[in-house]
């Protein structure tokens, strides 16, 4: 495994366009499965999920075609309805490819999925949906066996507004017969974005960024010219790089609307914000300042994609922040590595309390998740000294070579492989 070396103290300081979203991205690419057609993506990030979806794309039968940020899919040649054991590991999103096929092909095999290890993400909500659609599935030896010989709408009422199982029943539900509705759906901006890349192939959905979403079932999408909108998590990652270095950022691409809470939050801490159309300007104050709590939870609350960034910053706030995590029950595992580099955090199960201290030390950590990982990254521009961040597998998964990119708003961050 490879690690980032990071040479502490440099501020985090100048411009830098926000690329497309991971989050939105890889439920668009699963979606491009039932369009028996050419797709066009424009503005696609360069990670390592995006090219695992990629790969099972082209397992799948599909053509696939890339060039920079732009790849043009196209379906039309799909034989297959089986993923790959050793691709549904690497990524809990390829979940996703079970509605998409289901949709497209009426039977689907795939093993459980993978991802981060911050905590249990049982698919139990999808399932369910699933048979109340008319899908039947057998499980044997951790392989879902799936078929629907006849998809029919429903009215669906999810016990919690999860972001993935919403994906999943509106990629089965575009093909399904009748009318579903998804009840106490999630609202996060992704959602909203798969939305719109079905409604532009012809689907007939209503009511996306609600707690309510109708979906009248189509025979037939049609391709499509599409534009990836920005990865909310990388701007405020960076806007946060930016506020505990001291420096001043510039980060155009971003919209305001779609990250209330974390923009809030920066505000707390003293941090000086100035919009535009499209665009965050950032003046880091002179010290960081907390006595706040934050509590993730679904959209529009306080993202936990961006508890693990905001609790590196407040390590060097002063005062006391107290963080609630609501979303996932082992999602603090990061705080042990900043603990070793000098922060004080106290936690209690889904609870913990980050005590502020002067200043954070270099020295050798390790990530265990994406946003664990990135948090450890920021820990490390900010403190005394030289760190060593292992774990640049689970960072590459949503950040585009991040190690360039600090480096090119100022930080000094080299990968070694």
């Amino acid at each position: 495994m490879g690690y980032y070396e990071v040479e502490g103290g440099y501020a985090i300081d100048g411009e830098f366009a926000v690329r497309g979203s991971k989050n939105a991205v890889l439920p668009i690419l699963a979606a491009t499965v039932l369009v028996d057609d050419e797709v066009v993506l424009e503005n696609c990030p360069q990670i390592a999920d995006f090219f695992v979806s990629l790969e099972i794309l082209q397992e799948l039968g599909c053509s696939v075609k890339q060039e920079e940020r732009t790849v043009t899919i196209n379906s039309k040649g799909l034989f297959r309805n089986e993923i790959q054991e050793d691709m549904v590991s690497k990524m809990r999103s390829s979940v996703l490819f079970l509605g998409a096929l289901l949709g497209r092909t009426k039977k689907a095999v795939m093993g459980h999925p993978g991802g981060c290890t911050i905590g249990r993400r049982p698919i139990d909500l999808h399932l369910r949906a699933f048979e109340k659609m008319g899908v039947r599935m057998e499980e044997k030896e951790g392989i879902f066996y799936c078929h629907a010989p006849l998809l029919l709408g429903y009215h669906l009422y999810l016990d919690y507004p999860s972001v993935g199982a919403t994906e999943n029943i509106l990629l089965l539900a575009v093909k399904a017969e009748g009318t579903t509705v998804i009840h106490n759906a999630a609202r996060e901006p992704e959602i909203t974005a798969l939305v719109r890349f079905l409604r532009s192939c012809g689907a007939e959905i209503y009511g996306e960024g609600t707690p309510t979403i109708m979906i009248e079932g189509v025979t037939q999408l049609h391709g499509t010219v599409f534009t990836i909108p920005f990865d909310r998590i990388e701007a405020g990652t960076l806007l946060c790089a930016a506020a505990m270095t001291g420096g001043k950022l510039h980060l155009k691409n971003a919209e305001r609307q779609y990250m209330e809470q974390t923009l809030e939050v920066l505000e707390q801490t003293g941090c000086g914000l100035r919009y535009e159309e499209e665009a965050i300007y950032l003046q880091a104050p002179t010290r960081l300042l907390s006595d706040f709590t934050i509590a993730t939870g679904p959209y529009p609350a306080f993202p936990t994609d961006m508890q693990p960034i905001m609790m590196s910053l407040l390590t060097l706030a002063k005062g006391t922040c107290m963080i609630s995590e609501t979303v996932f029950e082992a999602r603090f595992r990061h705080a042990e590595e900043l603990c070793r580099m000098g922060a004080n955090i106290q936690m209690h199960r889904r609870n913990a309390a980050v005590f502020g201290v002067e200043k954070l030390y270099g020295t050798k950590v390790e990530a265990s998740d994406l946003r664990g990982g990135a948090a450890l990254l920021l820990a490390a521009l900010a403190a005394e000294g030289t760190s060593q961040v292992y774990g640049n597998i689970y960072i590459e998964r949503g950040y585009e070579k991040i190690e360039d990119v600090l480096t090119f708003l100022g930080g000094r961050v080299h990968l070694h492989v």
